[in-house]
């Protein structure tokens, strides 16, 4: 996710530099880059979420099947990531919703 999000920012600078250029040189030419321009995709949002909620599941297991004295951290960890899975999934819902269809 961190070389896909990296090539989308190097590849947006170029063309935002490029499409800079082109309204100082010919401003009816920077419409057609604009158009270019890609919709930000969700699903590197969603993933995160998923990702951080699966892995609270796996850490709250983790934490029940323990040792009793791992039990009670395990169990804060899980729900810190449970917790951060669901927050960040709600964003990624609400940023989507509120995005209109092109």
């Amino acid at each position: 996710m961190i070389v896909a999000q990296v090539r989308r920012l190097i590849a947006h600078a170029i063309l935002n530099r490029t499409i800079r250029k082109a309204l100082v040189v010919d401003p009816l030419s920077a419409r057609l880059l604009i158009e270019k321009i890609e919709p930000r995709p969700r699903w590197p949002d969603a993933l995160a979420g998923w990702i951080a909620v699966l892995a609270g599941v796996a850490i709250g297991v983790a934490g029940v099947l323990s040792a009793a004295a791992e039990r009670a951290e395990a169990l804060q960890l899980a729900a810190v990531s449970l917790a951060l899975g669901v927050a960040i999934l709600s964003y990624a819902w609400w940023v989507e919703r509120a995005t209109p269809r092109h």
